[in-house]
């Protein structure tokens, strides 16, 4: 197996980890919905953006959660935002029965709405 190919994985620098961090995220970041999924953004002093996943129990049992968390850090990955952004993702319950390249295009389209939504403030 060896060590995980760096371009695949996010560094510990680029994942919201605490409940603080989420909740503080949650109160005063811009919320932007999606079809099948919610971004919360809030500006950070840092010079990379973060990424933090909220996967609740109404979205199913832990395969299918962890699925959906694994989509979401791909789509972060490949389409990461501006630096300076701490970005929460709330999948909804569509979200688990969805195609692949329809959540990838609703989760750049929603992206490119929050990233506007913080240029104009």
């Amino acid at each position: 197996m060896g060590q995980p190919n760096a371009a695949r994985t996010l560094t510990r620098e680029e994942r919201i980890r605490r409940r603080p961090e989420f909740l503080h995220i949650q109160q005063r970041g811009v919320r932007t919905r999606g079809r099948y999924m919610t971004l919360i953004g809030l500006s950070n002093a840092r010079m990379l953006s973060r990424l933090g996943i909220v996967a609740p129990r109404r979205l199913g049992k832990a395969v299918r959660r962890n699925h959906s968390k694994r989509r979401v850090r791909e789509f972060f990955r490949h389409n990461k935002p501006v630096a300076g952004l701490d970005l929460v993702v709330l999948p909804r319950r569509e979200f688990l029965d969805a195609p692949f390249v329809i959540l990838l295009d609703d989760y750049r389209r929603t992206l490119h709405r929050q990233v506007r939504a913080h240029s104009s403030s």
